[in-house]
């Protein structure tokens, strides 16, 4: 029997037969070689080269959880049927360097679950630590810029409705509160979650309600494309003559259509905890590239709220308590990015 090789232990153990066999099915060349990734949280992809190319192979999908469900389940269609078909949109409909063509196998005959191979995107990949060892102020500057263009740009994708894949259907199902309604629901949901572990004050929910009054009250906005984990890690990046670029965006599982300005939050508190002077960078050219909204300001605290929420939600769960969230409330840790990113509007 052939040696198999552990990626990552999501993954477990997977034999160059194996590889051979995907790239056969999938009609990619003559597997080469494989070698685990250097980020990810989850440890779901693996990059493997062939006589045709560099792939990622992306494997072992999640399980699913609704967000009235108590337990998780396993659902294997829904995360790869998913990402693959805002890739495809994204792709056709704007400049977005998604990873296409996204060759999904439904069958779990070769690696005991199904998988998406798709093109190995070209450029690095960083996160906010490593960024700032291995490129110079003005190089990650010159990202920051990248990042906030980039975004504009996935975002020329939108839909007639605000909406999501349904765990039922598969397919894209509206929202039926609408795209802030569902941000505020989902944000109480989660907050109830950490009242359950006992880190939720009655200050906490007040603070949230208020925020979600004031988002809900806003006109209804434009559907467009929220990838929901917007960050550099989700992304590669590539020096060229005139600066650096997005060259890859990926880790679509999270994607959906609602209000673009959700985008804003998560890359921007990073920047607000490691370089505040480039989430004013990030923010700004965003919204050089995106109509005028005078109504930003009333919208963003409750995305924002939503981001962090879910961090403390995780972070303050008994087995996995960070010590950042020991003798904090979650208003007393958040209201800094609140107010961080309210700033860099001007307000």
């Amino acid at each position: 029997m052939q040696k198999a090789t552990v990626y990552s232990e999501r993954l477990g153990a997977i034999s160059d037969q194996q590889f051979h066999a995907v790239a056969e099915r999938l009609q990619i060349g003559r597997f080469l070689r494989a070698a685990p990734t250097t980020s990810g949280l989850f440890g779901q992809n693996v990059f493997v080269t062939t006589t045709e190319g560099e792939y990622v192979l992306r494997g072992a999908p999640h399980w699913v959880k609704g967000m009235h469900e108590t337990q998780w389940r396993q659902e294997d269609r829904w995360q790869f049927s998913k990402e693959k078909y805002f890739a495809e949109q994204l792709h056709a409909h704007t400049n977005a360097p998604v990873p296409w063509p996204m060759l999904h196998d439904e069958t779990n005959d070769i690696l005991g679950w199904p998988y998406l191979v798709m093109p190995r995107m070209p450029g690095e990949c960083f996160d906010e630590r490593s960024i700032r060892k291995a490129l110079a102020p003005e190089d990650r500057r010159s990202v920051a810029i990248a990042l906030g263009t980039t975004l504009a740009d996935a975002q020329r994708l939108t839909s007639p409705v605000a909406g999501d894949f349904g765990i039922a259907s598969i397919t894209l199902e509206p929202y039926p509160v609408g795209a802030i309604q569902h941000v505020a629901d989902e944000t109480h949901a989660i907050a109830n979650l950490a009242a359950q572990q006992g880190s939720m004050t009655d200050d906490d929910f007040a603070w949230i309600g208020a925020a979600a009054a004031r988002a809900v009250s806003v006109a209804p906005r434009p559907n467009t494309f929220v990838h929901c984990d917007y960050k550099l890690n989700n992304l590669t990046v590539l020096q060229t003559g005139n600066g650096w670029r997005v060259s890859g965006l990926f880790d679509l599982h999270e994607a959906q259509f609602g209000d673009g300005a959700r985008d804003l939050a998560r890359q921007a508190c990073s920047y607000l905890d490691t370089e505040p002077e480039l989430a004013s960078v990030f923010v700004d050219s965003y919204l050089q590239h995106v109509a005028s909204d005078v109504h930003i300001g009333e919208l963003l605290p409750l995305y924002v709220m939503n981001d962090r929420m879910k961090f403390w939600q995780f972070f303050s769960q008994p087995s996995t308590r960070a010590a950042w969230t020991v003798g904090k409330t979650f208003r007393g840790w958040a209201e800094r990015y609140v107010e961080g990113v309210l700033g860099l509007l001007g307000r």
